[in-house]
């Protein structure tokens, strides 16, 4: 099966019921990352739970993310799915380019890096059952398809990895 006609065959047989409900998860992926790094702001400076190190890390991830998705974007260019696959339908808005999926590579950053932390297990199970379900939504509304959402968590995992050195350079907590 290609990848295309894995798209087509999500797209009719999803659950057209939860399709307003899916549509607004999507779009309000920044939101839901927005929410995550104020939380993190109560934890660290306000509760005192947490090193500042610890958001600052969890937010030069974030920017690793965005940085790189917008240069693979850019370099590779590759065209939605609806673009190309004959009776895919748009169901959502979406840029240009493809790969990698900005949406996935956010939402998995912020897993990767809540992992991290070994804290907060009820927000990191639900994350990780959203971070799953906005992939799958990028895929059925016809703006992704499977391997730009492998490459938006390759993006994840290496964003969420490379931080912890690069701040190392940058930040020392007093």
């Amino acid at each position: 099966m290609s990848e295309g006609e894995l798209l087509i065959y999500l797209q009719t047989h999803r659950c057209h019921a939860c399709d307003a409900w899916l549509l607004a998860m999507t779009h309000y992926v920044s939101v839901l990352t927005g929410m995550v790094l104020l939380f993190l702001i109560y934890e660290t400076w306000f509760r005192k739970v947490l090193s500042r190190k610890y958001f600052w890390y969890v937010t030069l991830a974030l920017i690793l993310t965005a940085a790189l998705v917008h240069l693979l974007k850019w370099g590779i260019g590759r065209p939605r799915p609806f673009k190309v696959v004959a009776g895919l339908r748009q169901m959502t808005d979406g840029g240009q380019s493809s790969f990698p999926s900005g949406h996935t590579a956010e939402v998995f950053t912020l897993l990767f890096a809540l992992w991290r932390l070994h804290r907060f297990r009820v927000l990191t199970v639900l994350l990780a059952a959203g971070a799953l379900l906005i992939a799958y939504t990028r895929m059925v509304f016809g703006v992704h398809y499977p391997t730009d959402i492998l490459g938006g968590i390759g993006v994840a995992m290496l964003s969420a990895g490379t931080a912890p050195y690069l701040l190392k350079l940058f930040y020392h907590e007093k």
